[in-house]
């Protein structure tokens, strides 16, 4: 069997580890390397995007990307996990009866703000994950982190589920969101479902259902357009003389284009061969794909 190398999106379903998805393809295609782009929590469904084969020395470019969320909060009750999969810490009968309450208080967190990681995360502090230490009763001092919350909208109300739209950076825990935001409002909230609608470009409409992945022959007439994913970068298209260059992790020299930046590097076809750093006329690689 040839080897598989790309991008796939999937539609997470709810209950599944996002590892649980990667172990799930890698032994339905037989793929020998393949991993995610960023975790899913099990109760979140959504946009997973998988790396293929050499595809994989890719991940840490889609990581970086921005993500949309449609989220469900549930004012009232908070929980150990801050979402619905942990166990209750609290309960408050003083849940704004009206959207006009809330809307203040959901508007203060757009923008650049700094978010303390919840306990149960995969961060790791003094070699340990967060998550391993919170399920032995330990809680540890987390140092905020900056992230950004580009657009944050109320899609409806109806007490005491608050349905939000959220577009954000890299980083960002929505679990954490919706726990700040019940702080606000007095009566303490918890995630209560959440669905990942797009990470950068690939939106959740171009994802397959493992259901559907099921009934799949060829894997490639799924697999994303990386030139999709890798959307915010420049290209540049090399000579086939060049390409043997890059492909050997050789610098290329006297590439016509004045940009100074990561671009995606692609052939006459537009297959993509790798990423690589451009200055001044010279690309450097950064990752190569084999393309054969």
């Amino acid at each position: 069997m040839a080897a598989i190398n790309g991008f796939l999106g999937i539609d997470k379903p709810a209950g599944w580890t996002s590892q649980d998805v990667v172990s799930w393809v890698r032994k339905h295609f037989g793929i020998k390397k393949a991993g995610h782009t960023g975790t899913l929590d099990p109760m979140a469904t959504g946009v997973l995007i998988l790396c293929l084969g050499a595809y994989t020395r890719l991940s840490s470019h889609v990581m970086g990307r921005d993500k949309q969320y449609r989220a469900v909060v549930r004012l009232g009750i908070t929980t150990d996990s801050l979402d619905a999969d942990g166990v209750v810490t609290g309960k408050s009968g003083d849940i704004p009866t009206d959207r006009a309450r809330i809307a203040p208080a959901v508007a203060v967190f757009r923008g650049k703000i700094e978010q303390v990681p919840p306990m149960y995360s995969a961060i790791r502090m003094g070699g340990r994950r967060l998550y391993e230490l919170a399920r032995k009763g330990v809680e540890v001092e987390r140092p905020p982190r900056r992230v950004c919350i580009y657009e944050l909208d109320i899609a409806a109300y109806r007490p005491p589920l608050l349905h939000l739209n959220v577009h954000c950076s890299k980083g960002t825990y929505i679990r954490s969101l919706a726990d700040d935001i019940g702080k606000r409002l007095g009566c303490g909230a918890h995630l209560s479902a959440l669905c990942r609608t797009a990470i950068g470009d690939v939106e959740l409409e171009k994802c397959v259902a493992l259901c559907d992945l099921e009934r799949v022959e060829r894997l490639s007439d799924v697999l994303l357009d990386p030139h999709v994913v890798l959307s915010d970068l420049s290209s540049v298209c090399l000579s086939a003389s060049q390409q043997v260059r890059f492909s050997h992790g050789n610098p290329v020299f006297e590439v016509g284009t004045d940009v100074q930046a990561v671009v995606k590097v692609q052939n006459s076809r537009g297959a993509l061969l790798g990423l690589g750093h451009l200055a001044e006329g010279v690309l450097k690689p950064i990752r190569v794909i084999q393309n054969r």
